[in-house]
């Protein structure tokens, strides 16, 4: 690297905000098919926390309530956070596969084709969690991007949540992955991997959305046919919306 390379990488890296969670939201406010919405203070995603992180302002509540950690425990090890006793952590590994790290730049359509072949009934079982939790739940992977974005479309689509907006929400992280690298960096995390692995592309939700909805039964049907129970559905579907 060139001194004014190494100087422009300097720069970027100590300019995006790095003291807390870059790619934290709150899904409420998302429009449904039947025309009401979903509640604020419900349903969070975001990247993943470091011990010394500070409380963000972009969420009324904090910590959340419940943690739903799709992360590999070696991916949780690395890090060191540990939650506050308030709040309750469910540790999912979804699947290790999908950690970013330094190697080949993947296929995320093929990505997430594996994780909905490989392991749907872990995809289908966070309904259940997300139904008996206290709220915020708040969901998250290592980028908040792959296994979060799974993850919440199909929580998301199980309380008929508009797929234009699950869409949107997932493409909503692309203006957050500069800031997640840059995060990386000053954390210590190994930055050197494929640039693929913080894209956002639309084919790749898109073809997520329609393996649920195109299943017989539409997406409760998946999720049932791979092991969610109705009554946390339903009870799902009651608490995150209107």
């Amino acid at each position: 690297m060139t001194d004014l390379n190494q100087h422009l990488h300097e720069r970027l890296a100590g300019s995006a905000t790095t003291s807390g969670l870059v790619n934290l939201r709150d899904l409420g406010g998302l429009p449904t098919i039947d025309g009401t919405r979903t509640r604020h203070g419900v349903l969070y995603r975001s990247d993943a926390p470091y011990p010394d992180d500070e409380d963000p302002a972009t969420v009324d509540v904090w910590p959340p309530a419940a943690v739903l950690d799709l992360r590999a425990q070696a991916e949780r090890d690395a890090v060191g956070h540990e939650w506050a006793e308030g709040s309750v952590l469910h540790h999912w590994p979804l699947y290790d596969a999908a950690a970013p790290i330094s190697r080949d730049a993947p296929d995320l359509v093929e990505l997430y084709r594996n994780i909905l072949e490989a392991v749907p009934h872990r995809v289908a079982a966070v309904v259940g969690v997300a139904a008996q939790a206290e709220a915020p739940l708040l969901v998250h992977c290592a980028a908040g991007k792959d296994r979060t974005g799974i993850t919440v479309a199909a929580l998301l689509l199980a309380a008929d949540v508009d797929p234009d907006a699950v869409i949107a929400d997932y493409l909503a992280t692309a203006a957050n992955m500069t800031s997640l690298r840059n995060r990386w960096t000053v954390k210590g995390k190994e930055v050197t991997i494929a640039e693929e692995w913080l894209l956002t592309p639309q084919e790749a939700i898109e073809f997520v959305l329609d393996r649920f909805l195109s299943a017989p039964g539409g997406v409760t049907g998946w999720l049932r046919e791979h092991g969610a129970e109705q009554s946390d559905i339903d009870r799902w579907r009651v608490q995150i919306r209107e």
